[in-house]
C-alpha cells in the first residue's frame, strides 16, 4: 500500500535487508514496555540537509527517507518532514549499523545525494508528519486508523499530500517568499525576514515593528534556527495553512505593511 503523490509512488519499488534491524529490535526486547509498538528505523539525509536556505542550484533533498521495521517484520519506506529522531527521542540507537552502505546506496540511487544516517528504535506513533508512506496494507490501515482515534497525525498525513501541496511543501521546506527565508517544520511554517536593504542603524527599531505586526496578526513567534542571515524578525504560521487557496496572505499583507512602515521610519529620520 502507498499513500503520498504521485511522484515519489517509486519508493514502493525499493527493497531493504532488515535482518540487522530485526536482530536490534529482538536484542531489546525484555526492556521495551509494549514491545509490539516499537519499530527500529534507520533515517537517511542529505548530507548538507543542515545548511538552511541554500541557493537553488545546490538545494538538496528536502525530506527525510525512513527504512522502519516492526517485531513482526513489517518493513516500510516513508519520507518525512522531519527526523523521527529529533521528534521522538531514539530509547536506543545502533551507533554502528554493518549494512550502512547498503542503505546509503539507496538514498542516493532515490535522491542522487550522499547522505548521512541514523538508527535508533522508537515508539508508534511516530510524531513527525510523513509526506509519502509505503507498507503493508493492514498494518497501514491499523496505525492510520489509530492516528485518527488518537488525534495524531503520522503516516496519515500522506493520505493528504497530492501533487500542489507536495511542490508547495519542496518549495517551502528551506526556501524563500519574498524577502522572508521560509522553514517548514511538523509545528508550522516559520518565516524569518531578512531585509538586506536595511543598514545596521534601523535594524532594533525594525525589528520591534515586525514583533508589533506579528501580534497584530496574531501570529505565533517562529522556531529558532541557526541562520547565515541578519534576522530581522520572525513569525509561523500554522501548518494546515499549506492546504489553503492561497496560503501566505497574512504573511503578504504583515509584508506590505513592513514595507510602508519601513519607507516611513527611515524618511523621517534620515
Amino acid at each position: 500500500m502507498y499513500f503520498g503523490p504521485e511522484k515519489y509512488k517509486s519508493i514502493e519499488k525499493i527493497e531493504f535487508d532488515s535482518s540487522e534491524l530485526l536482530n536490534f529490535l529482538e536484542s531489546k526486547k525484555d526492556r521495551l514496555d509494549v514491545y509490539h509498538r516499537h519499530v527500529a528505523v534507520v533515517t537517511c539525509y542529505s548530507n548538507e540537509h543542515s545548511e538552511i536556505n541554500p541557493t537553488e542550484s545546490q538545494k538538496k533533498f528536502p525530506f527525510f527517507m525512513n527504512f522502519l521495521v516492526t517485531p513482526s517484520n513489517e518493513k516500510l519506506i516513508g519520507l518525512s518532514i522531519s527526523n523521527p529522531m529529533s521528534t521522538n527521542p531514539a530509547i536506543y540507537k545502533l551507533q554502528k549499523i554493518k549494512d550502512e552502505e547498503n542503505f546509503k546506496e539507496k538514498f542516493k540511487n532515490f535522491t542522487n545525494e550522499n547522505c548521512n544516517l541514523q538508527c535508533g528504535i522508537i515508539k508508534l506513533p511516530l510524531k513527525t508528519r510523513f509526506v509519502a508512506i509505503s507498507g503493508p496494507d493492514e498494518f497501514l490501515k491499523k496505525e492510520i486508523f489509530s492516528e485518527k482515534v488518537l488525534g495524531t497525525e503520522s503516516f496519515s498525513f500522506a493520505q493528504k499530500v497530492d501533487e500542489k501541496i507536495i511542490e508547495r511543501l519542496e518549495k517551502y521546506k528551506e526556501g524563500k517568499f519574498k524577502i522572508c527565508k521560509t522553514i517548514i517544520n511538523d509545528e508550522g511554517i516559520n518565516f524569518f525576514i531578512v531585509d538586506k536593504s536595511v543598514n545596521d542603524e534601523f535594524r532594533p527599531l525594525l525589528s520591534e515593528v515586525v514583533s508589533l505586526l506579528r501580534k497584530k496578526h496574531n501570529l505565533s513567534p517562529a522556531k529558532y534556527f541557526a541562520l547565515n542571515e541578519k534576522v530581522i524578525g520572525s513569525f509561523m504560521l500554522d501548518f494546515n495553512t499549506i492546504f489553503s487557496e492561497n496560503p501566505f496572505v497574512q504573511v503578504e499583507k504583515l509584508i506590505e505593511e513592513y514595507e510602508m512602515i519601513k519607507k516611513d521610519l527611515i524618511r523621517h529620520f534620515v
